[in-house]
């Protein structure tokens, strides 16, 4: 007799005694912590004042850091990449690259929930190890803006601390003919933390979903994801959101994140034989 540890993970998922949608929410759950780490961030961030009388600090007294991540930048490259980049490419009007970086720049926004999804009905055995590298993802980036508030180059630029820098991520929308979403992005960042820059959670989650899925992608599937990673990371130097500096970090994250979902597969493996052989005999009697 086949027993359910035998079978393949598409045909225990089918056994479920819950529908697809009642198992999509459960295999979502575990991310409304992310939501919570953000609120979180975002209430001890509430203090700062970036250009007015108020206090520079957050709720735990870390200053907010505008100058030190442009002059890492500077000393990387001779020069601001947003700065240089938007010299150069910004003229008032939307053109194609913006229409592809405003929708590269959304993909992160549904990334971590499609590959949840996709973990949970095509990849059963491995989703505890997913579902700990995005937690300790979410917990390592979040802790990096309650000890780091940054101003991104658009922030440094109102500043006067770089040179001009807008902050484009919407503007490819108007390209797109999707003026109401662009809207809606605007308010989404009007009411988020602005000085949640080091480390890039954008970019370190694209690294996150690439180095997670990339022992069982195929070659053609491998070349998206690396093509994803830099399309993430050069979207959000461009459109003024981070700078390397941020980039650099979020992908340092996510290798440790990736590093913390091995060591949770390790345990799991090597669990007492025994233990796997009575579970198996009782399913099967």
């Amino acid at each position: 007799m086949t027993t359910t540890q035998e079978k393949p993970t598409h045909e225990r998922a089918r056994e479920s005694r819950h529908g697809p949608v009642a198992q999509l929410l459960i295999a979502w759950s575990p991310l409304s912590v992310i939501l919570v780490a953000y609120a979180v961030a975002g209430w001890v961030a509430g203090p700062i004042d970036v250009d007015g009388p108020g206090p520079h600090t957050n709720r735990l007294g870390m200053p907010l850091h505008v100058a030190a991540p442009a002059r890492a930048d500077e000393e990387l490259f001779g020069a601001v990449p947003s700065v240089w980049l938007q010299a150069r490419l910004v003229d008032g009007s939307p053109h194609w690259y913006d229409a592809v970086a405003a929708l590269v720049y959304l993909t992160h926004f549904v990334t971590i929930p499609v590959v949840t999804a996709l973990v949970w009905f095509a990849l059963r055995d491995r989703f505890a190890v997913w579902l700990a590298a995005v937690l300790s993802f979410t917990a390592v980036g979040v802790a990096g803006y309650l000890a780091y508030p940054a101003a991104p180059p658009w922030m440094a630029s109102e500043l006067g601390v770089v040179g001009t820098v807008r902050r484009i991520s919407g503007l490819g929308l108007d390209y797109l003919h999707l003026g109401p979403l662009d809207t809606l992005v605007t308010s989404g960042q009007a009411g988020s933390n602005p000085v949640a820059a080091m480390p890039s959670m954008h970019a370190g989650s694209a690294l996150l979903v690439c180095l997670f899925l990339w022992p069982v992608a195929g070659r053609a599937q491998r070349t998206a994801l690396g093509v994803y990673v830099g399309a993430m990371a050069l979207t959000l130097v461009y459109t003024g959101e981070h700078y390397v500096a941020d980039v650099l970090a979020g992908w340092v994250v996510a290798g440790v994140a990736v590093a913390a979902g091995h060591l949770v597969r390790g345990s799991s493996s090597g669990a007492p034989s025994r233990r796997r052989r009575s579970s198996s005999s009782s399913l099967s009697r």
